[in-house]
């Protein structure tokens, strides 16, 4: 029950800081309404679901692909310094 606290605790606080920063997050930030421009994950080729499309549609990235950190290691790419890492819920 504690973890499930803490996913519900992360969401929370996502959407408290995009309306602080004046972004209504249910309205749908990204461009077109096909499922084709659904957040997905690079390597899986798997469009996002659930919750997971609305913080990740949320954070304004022009791309809609998205891998973790380990898939970037592994197709021999790096994160930038100073990036932060998105929450997904599984």
């Amino acid at each position: 029950m504690a973890e499930t606290n803490k996913v519900y605790q992360i969401v929370t606080d996502r959407i408290i800081a995009l309306l602080e920063e004046g972004v209504v997050p249910w309205r749908k930030p990204w461009a077109g309404n096909r499922n084709t421009d659904l957040p997905m994950n690079l390597v899986s080729q798997k469009a996002y679901r659930g919750v997971n499309v609305f913080l990740l549609g949320c954070m304004g990235y022009s791309s809609r692909f998205w891998l973790s950190f380990k898939q970037a290691k592994e197709k021999g790419g790096h994160i930038r310094k100073g990036e932060k890492a998105v929450p997904v819920i599984f």
